[in-house]
């Protein structure tokens, strides 16, 4: 057991016993911790966050049921139904065809891809989902995934931004208990380094880092007082990191998400009758300022970045994996080869080639339902913009299902439609510790 492993042992046996009311928060820091082990034995490890969420799995035997019919709902049940029944029955059904092994990395697959058939992975691909599944139901019927969005979202942000500082000075110790997954390739850190703090690559980094700058931002907004401030402080490190990653999924992320964020603008402007005209003409003519004056300063280490990316071997293995798994979802018959059958990099394709098109039409109804309804409610209102942050990041270079705050996130924008007619708990009574002033509170 590492050290992280032990301390987070221990925290969890007193939350079970003695302060329920702790179990969100460390979920959370679990979560913001998704590269880092409990348990490494050989070759293998349990993340803390499996760790974590199989301690939700045992609280939710003692936590009333939530008693919601509502069609989001309906559609995480239907998810999760039918990712069980590929998993099992896919590697069976399209035994043989070729595919992207997922331990058999992007790099040697593309050039040379596996065949499929069961293995390790689809049985630990399969544990993460439900795992993650246990967590997200336990987390909305405490009422404690905002706390653990933010949590999580903060830990990460600021150990990383710790760790950055560390690797700046030379005098990485923590580099031992962070990189502790025994069957994860981190990228190499030191001087000259990209950035890639507590997650195994600066794509991961990326993929993390612009959810958290959203989340800050609204969280900041809708503050006061010192707590304003401070989630000023987490957006201003979460955009540094974001940075530092220089990464291509960071900027086609980054790009991706103001966009669409300036077309929801533009809606929500029409709908509204115009209402806010003055404020948009002062920030086109800022944007307009800012891009004759420093334009092309601002926009020279983003071209250099583009440059370098568009054509590297990365670029290549990235690109191929993908064109490589639209096959793999004609070789199926768009029902996928079920969990860890097929590894290419975007998640958009991850969900089809593996799930295939049942499972990824259930996923998205899930997202875009919570979303929607989460939207709604202002004490939700941050989380939904990170999830779609954490959504787009995921579709431009990050494909993993299991990625922990990507089910916490979906925990919290399900409190308030999923918790609406559930049952008093005694969590009701004693509120959990909030990290954002408007957060979701029993």
């Amino acid at each position: 057991m590492t050290l992280l492993g032990i301390v987070l042992v221990a925290a969890l046996g007193i939350a079970l016993s003695v302060r329920r009311d702790w179990l969100p928060v460390i979920v959370g820091v679990a979560a913001g911790l998704p590269f880092s082990a409990a348990v490494a034995i050989g070759g293998n490890g349990v993340p803390l966050f499996s760790v974590a969420a199989a301690a939700c799995g045992v609280a939710l035997l003692s936590t009333p049921r939530l008693g919601t019919s509502h069609w989001t709902a309906n559609a995480f049940v239907v998810f999760l139904a039918w990712a069980t029944v590929i998993t099992a029955l896919g590697p069976w059904m399209f035994a043989g065809i070729r595919v992207l092994v997922p331990r058999g990395g992007v790099d040697g697959q593309v050039m040379d891809p596996g065949f499929l058939g069961y293995s390790i992975s689809n049985g630990a691909q399969m544990a993460y989902l439900l795992l993650a599944a246990c967590a997200t139901l336990y987390l909305v019927r405490v009422r404690g995934a905002v706390v653990a969005a933010g949590t999580a979202l903060v830990v990460g942000t600021v150990l990383t931004s710790l760790r950055g500082l560390l690797v700046t000075v030379q005098a990485d110790f923590l580099g031992p208990v962070f990189d502790s997954l025994p069957n994860v390739a981190y990228s190499w850190v030191g001087p000259g380094a990209r950035l890639r703090g507590v997650f195994s690559e600066p794509s991961e980094l990326a993929a993390f880092s612009l959810p958290a700058a959203a989340f800050s931002v609204m969280a900041a907004m809708r503050s006061r007082g010192p707590a304003k401030w401070l989630w000023s402080i987490a957006c201003v490190l979460a955009c540094s990191n974001l940075l530092q990653a220089s990464s291509g999924t960071a900027v086609a992320a980054s790009a991706a998400f103001i966009a669409i964020g300036l077309v929801l603008l533009a809606v929500r402007y029409v709908l509204r009758g115009g209402i806010g005209t003055p404020w948009l003409v002062i920030g086109a003519l800022t944007l307009g300022v800012l891009a004759l004056t420093v334009g092309d300063q601002l926009a020279a280490p983003v071209q250099e970045l583009v440059d370098d990316k568009v054509g590297s071997t990365s670029w290549d293995s990235r690109t191929g994996a993908d064109d490589f798994s639209w096959g793999v979802i004609a070789d199926t018959l768009g029902l996928g080869t079920g969990l860890g059958g097929n590894r290419p990099s975007s998640f958009a394709l991850s969900l089809l080639s593996t799930l295939g098109v049942p499972g990824t039409v259930a996923f998205a109804v899930l997202v875009l339902g919570l979303v929607a309804t989460a939207m709604r409610t202002p004490e939700t209102v941050p989380v939904a913009v990170a999830l779609v942050a954490l959504i787009v990041s995921k579709v431009v270079g990050t494909p993993d299902l299991s990625t922990p705050v990507l089910w916490v996130l979906i925990a919290a924008c399900a409190v308030p439609t999923w918790s609406r007619h559930g049952l008093r708990s005694r969590f009701d009574e004693r509120p959990l510790p909030t990290l954002v002033r408007t957060g979701a509170r029993p």
